[in-house]
């Protein structure tokens, strides 16, 4: 590793601030990276270099015109010279000094290394967070020995948890193989473990901001998940579903029927006829209202605030309308997947 100038002059500091002695910073070849005496940065130290050759301290007595005296001692970062310290005085004074600079000296740049290598992986799992996300073919060795490297554990079966709405500051702990993505400025991506307990310590947070969570399912290849969560919550928000939690494998046969190859066009356009006037949106929450409550016509007369009577007129009228009884099972159906993909394709 080798020393750069500005952490040369970070130690310099640090360092005159508790001694009454000039310092100076010089790199592996011995130019002063760092100094008290800033006009003398670039320019070569020659009692750098003996130091660094003896790679022991050397004491300078004599002075001249171009030489300072004081002591020059090397410094080390796993067992290679990176640099040596100077400092100008009288040896006898100065050198005490030497040793409680180069433990200083060794301290940060190690701290600086461990902040970098710390850095460098982080980068990397961002890196392979979003290779992970995306991916849709299986993983190969490649794959999994890079997620190794980064304790990442593939052969465990996780689900995705896509949320939106909560406020980024919140920070919110993660375990052990648990991760998030950010997959933009308001929705956040936790791949966890098929037994975690994420969601539990997240809803509140959710339920409190308002905001919404998609679940999916549990997969080997977390893509997989990933979409069925994206489904989850674009289902909910396209039905006006009020739940903070909306769970796939609750909403997968809903999914099924919206993506289904079954025509029933007529029975869609009816629906967006309907809701292009106010009796025909009555009319349809009515419906939807039926279909909720399992088409327990008293359940839904008194959810309604309306007459059974009024009920089954309504029930007649949108039967005159669409040409399903809603009374019939395999009619009602029809016209709940109609609905569906209506209301898919509209918002």
């Amino acid at each position: 590793m080798r020393i750069t100038q500005s952490l040369a002059q970070e130690i310099t500091k640090k360092v005159m601030d508790v001694i009454p002695y000039n310092v100076n910073i010089m790199d592996h070849e011995g130019l002063i990276i760092g100094s008290g005496e800033k006009h003398r940065i670039g320019t070569f130290h020659e009692g750098a270099m003996e130091a660094i050759q003896s790679r022991k301290m050397v004491s300078i007595c004599d002075s001249g015109e171009c030489i300072k005296p004081g002591v020059n001692i090397p410094f080390q970062f796993r067992d290679n010279i990176v640099g040596v310290i100077g400092i100008s005085g009288d040896p006898q004074y100065v050198a005490p000094f030497a040793e409680l600079v180069k433990i200083t000296a060794e301290l940060l740049i190690q701290q600086q290394f461990m902040y970098k290598e710390r850095r460098i992986k982080e980068q990397m799992k961002e890196e392979f967070l979003y290779q992970w996300v995306y991916r849709v073919d299986h993983y190969d060795s490649s794959f999994m020995e890079k997620s190794k490297t980064l304790d990442i554990d593939l052969t465990v079966k996780r689900f995705a948890m896509i949320v939106k709405g909560i406020d980024q500051k919140e920070k919110i702990q993660l375990n052990d193989q648990e991760f998030l993505f950010r997959l933009s400025t308001d929705t956040l991506l936790y791949i966890v473990p098929e037994k975690s307990e994420l969601l539990r310590r997240l809803e509140p947070l959710v339920k409190q901001a308002k905001g919404k969570i998609g679940v999916g399912t549990c997969h080997q290849l977390i893509a997989q998940s990933i979409e069925e969560a994206k489904r989850a919550l674009e289902i909910s928000e396209k039905l006006s579903l009020n739940s903070e939690l909306s769970f796939y494998h609750d909403l997968q046969f809903i999914d099924y029927l919206i993506n289904s190859e079954i025509d029933i066009e007529d029975t869609v356009t009816c629906f967006k006829q309907l809701e292009g006037n106010p009796k025909g949106v009555e009319l349809v929450e009515t419906l939807i209202c039926f279909i909720d409550n399992n088409g327990d016509m008293n359940t839904t007369s008194h959810q309604l605030h309306i007459h059974r009577n009024s009920l089954t007129y309504r029930l007649q009228k949108i039967e005159f309308l669409t040409k399903k009884n809603p009374k019939k099972f395999t009619d009602l159906f029809q016209l709940y997947t109609g609905f569906l993909k209506y209301k898919i394709k509209t918002r």
